[in-house]
């Protein structure tokens, strides 16, 4: 793997949710590394901790019941995560910025998409209102709709899927922030649009130098953009790697069980593979690996203690037991 300035570290994250039931630790001792210029998959089923994660990193946990409890987020090495709320604010949008999943809920639907977009701007550069809604027009042109005039003054319900995904993607890199978190951007996409915003999105990251941290549950995405990947389970990293090395060899039981229930082109089978079982109830996690009640190899140590990351080789690192069986040397 190359060595790249990492412009992003997570260590040891914990996110806990209070609520009247109990808490909920939603992510659990996370350890992610995004380089600078690469782009980062964030992978696993839903429940598994991913939004949880991307928005600790932007601190919009404010108004709900979830509190970093323990751990660092380091953007460049300083930790953003016990800063004042000023702070929070100029680095959100600025330094670091979003695009969620579902554009519709995102965008304010009584404001027109240019004024939207120069707020943006107006709210972390010192421009006039004539700059911003130039530079929002710019930015908006660049990710390739049409008749960029006409839609700076329409409202999020005159545009379609794409187009507002677009504005999304727009909004979020206007500041050129140096770290890009995308939460499944392309899921209520069709495949044809779905393919067109990732194309665009790699080629804005290309042109504007942002990392990219990609948070999604479909490997195929993951294998077409991303440069690393870490896979989560029940609020943890339970592997990561190059994309090349997940990919091609696998170690811990949930990736290979994510990727064997992946369709394959011109193989014809009566069932497709599954995953059996459900994640479990954060509030009633399983002693041991949180994995082992679902796995298909689990051994006895694997419901009596949680492994450690076994290292794989190459900088692939895996959350398994059967991992040391097969020589991996504790990481």
């Amino acid at each position: 793997m190359s060595e790249k300035k990492h412009i992003l570290e997570i260590k040891n994250l914990h996110t806990y949710f209070y609520t009247d039931e109990g808490v909920i630790k939603s992510v659990d001792g996370v350890d992610i590394e995004l380089k600078k210029g690469a782009t980062l998959g964030i992978v696993g089923e839903s429940g598994s901790g991913k939004s949880v994660t991307a928005l600790s990193v932007m601190s919009l946990l404010t108004g709900t019941r979830g509190k970093v409890t323990e751990g660092e987020i380091l953007l460049n090495g300083a930790d953003i995560v016990r800063i004042s709320e000023a702070e929070k604010r100029r680095i959100r949008g600025g330094k670091v910025s979003m695009i969620f999943q579902e554009p519709m809920t995102s965008l304010n639907p009584v404001i027109k998409i240019g004024k939207q977009l120069m707020e943006c701007v107006l709210q972390h550069e010192n421009v006039s209102r004539k700059e911003a809604y130039e530079k929002a027009e710019n930015m908006l042109r660049s990710t390739g709709v049409p008749r960029v005039e006409r839609m700076m003054k329409e409202y999020p319900f005159q545009l379609s899927g794409g187009q507002r995904q677009r504005v999304m993607i727009a909004m979020a890199l206007i500041c050129k922030p140096e770290v890009l978190i995308a939460d499944e951007p392309t899921t209520a996409l069709d495949v044809t649009i779905q393919a067109q915003i990732l194309d665009l999105m790699d080629h804005l990251k290309k042109a504007t130098g942002t990392s990219i941290l990609f948070i999604t549950h479909d490997l195929g995405v993951v294998a077409e953009i991303c440069d690393e990947v870490a896979v989560m389970y029940s609020g943890r990293v339970v592997e990561k790697g190059d994309a090349v090395s997940i990919f091609e060899s696998p170690s811990h039981p949930y990736t290979k069980g994510l990727l064997d229930s992946i369709p394959k082109l011109g193989l014809q089978v009566e069932e497709l593979e599954t995953i059996p079982g459900n994640v479990p109830d954060p509030r009633d996690m399983p002693a041991g690996c949180k994995f082992a009640p679902r796995c298909r190899e689990a051994i006895d140590l694997c419901s009596q203690k949680e492994p450690g990351f076994y290292n794989m080789g190459s900088g692939h690192v895996s959350r398994c037991w059967l991992c040391r069986k097969e020589g991996g040397e504790e990481s």
